[in-house]
């Protein structure tokens, strides 16, 4: 029996301009471990964009600490990259593997009063071991642990904006 595909939508709202928060998002190399607890980088290998943000082809191995005990290893390669403009929300899409296959988008859209909105979308089935059993015999405590995961990440990222 497979493992079932989640679809996880997560919003964070962020006291920053978009400019800024998507700075600190996809600035040239993963610096999301040194604001985001629970995630450590492995390694990364990163392709400089023409504004000087991490490109296509930038790619990041993450160790991510799972609140159920487990960490899961996972790829993340950047397909497209966009920089929010004043008229336009920032967007990144990645492919994403490992002990996960899928893809996420993310998204930073500015807001009144200087606020940013980052909304994040994985779409993602767990692929071996245990992350694939847990998915398939509790599927509600794996989008817990997503959550959990990325309610970390949003205090972090706001933490580190202030």
């Amino acid at each position: 029996m497979a493992a079932p595909t989640f679809r996880l939508i997560t919003t964070w709202s962020v006291p920053a301009p978009a400019s800024r928060a998507w700075q600190v998002l996809a600035g040239p190399g993963p610096t999301w471990p040194a604001w985001w607890p629970g995630l450590r980088t492995e390694s990364a290998g990163i392709v400089a964009g023409p504004d000087g943000l991490s490109g296509a082809g930038s790619w990041v191995r993450l160790r991510v600490r799972s609140p159920v005990g487990a960490s899961l290893g996972l790829r993340l390669d950047l397909l497209e990259s966009r920089a929010p403009g004043p008229e336009r929300p920032g967007r990144a899409k990645l492919r994403v593997s490992g002990d996960l296959r899928g893809g996420t988008v993310v998204s930073a859209t500015a807001r009144a009063g200087g606020r940013c909105e980052i909304r994040l979308t994985w779409i993602v089935t767990p692929m071996r071991g245990r992350p694939a059993l847990v998915a398939r015999v509790a599927p509600a405590l794996c989008v817990r642990a997503h959550d959990r995961v990325m309610r970390a990440g949003e205090r972090g990222l706001v933490r580190h904006l202030a």
